[in-house]
């Protein structure tokens, strides 16, 4: 695979437009990650209608906005027509300006409402905050459309400052999830905790790929395994230091990392946050094509 783009410049100074399809590709997997929960999960077993009814209640402003609080338990399901809606709007790319502030909204609703939750979801909500900013500069009306006029420099330099404290955030991630898993627990150490997450109840492989692989989980290559998840994501935190144009090969790693986990534990929603999240921390903003 080659990919095209042009020689990119000093992050601050250059005349790099940060405002191209490539964050919008980032924004829409995010986007994604939360759709196909509302689309494939039954609404009622992901709120408690206590917590729902609390949030109205609530003195704290955050939680009287809350998306579910406000329509109440009961109307769940107009509640759910209304995230997909909003989804689908922002994966169209329709209006940035007013959809990164919906983007947030119904991730940081879904955050404090939701009963089951895993790491992408509030990865999700951290990420549509800090995009606000960069949406709120985006004077396109569709995030996949090339600009007819050129932003003020200004404006490109913000927006390249901000997805700076995005990179930083991303990369912070990864660096805290690769040391955590070495000092926290000996199975990721001694190079046998994936033999131990692929045969776990709740987030391993069903019974056919237990028995296809069963070879492998036994063998010595499972510590190979296990030490290969925390290398990568202590050398996807490294890329952090890197321009943006010399980063596609962390890009390639990052995607085969959570493809695997999407395939080998079932965290489809999960990793696709973190596939938007690689976009928008790896790939160049002017990247024109791919080329096969």
């Amino acid at each position: 695979m080659k990919l095209l783009q042009k020689k990119n410049n000093n992050l601050f100074f250059s005349e790099l437009n940060p405002f191209t399809w490539v964050y919008g590709l980032g924004r829409t997997l995010i986007a994604l990650s939360l759709l196909i929960t509302f689309v494939f999960t039954d609404v009622n077993i992901l709120f408690d209608s206590n917590i729902i009814n609390s949030l109205g209640e609530s003195n704290l402003l955050h939680n009287r906005i809350n998306l579910f609080g406000i329509i109440g338990y009961e109307n769940l399901y107009w509640s759910k027509i209304i995230v997909i809606l909003i989804l689908i709007l922002v994966m169209l790319g329709t209006f940035p300006r007013i959809t990164g502030i919906f983007h947030f909204w119904v991730f940081h609703s879904f955050h404090n409402a939701c009963i089951y939750l895993d790491g992408g979801d509030q990865i999700g909500t951290i990420l549509t905050a800090l995009l606000i900013p960069i949406t709120l500069l985006d004077s396109r009306n569709n995030h996949w459309k090339k600009s007819n006029s050129k932003p003020k420099d200004f404006t490109m330099f913000l927006g390249r400052l901000f997805f700076i404290i995005i990179s930083v955030q991303i990369a912070f991630i990864y660096f805290h999830t690769g040391i955590e898993k070495i000092y926290k627990l000996n199975e990721w150490v001694d190079g046998t905790a994936m033999y131990y997450i692929l045969q776990g109840k709740y987030f391993g492989l069903n019974n056919l790929l237990i028995e296809l692989i069963s070879p492998f989980l036994k063998s010595k290559y499972i510590y190979f395994l296990t030490w290969w998840v925390i290398l990568s994501h202590l050398t996807l935190s490294f890329a952090l230091f890197l321009k943006r144009n010399d980063k596609i090969i962390f890009f390639l790693l990052g995607i085969t990392l959570h493809i695997g986990i999407a395939i080998l534990m079932g965290l489809y929603s999960f990793s696709l946050v973190m596939l938007g999240a690689l976009v928008l921390y790896l790939l160049p903003f002017n990247l024109k094509k791919i080329s096969w």
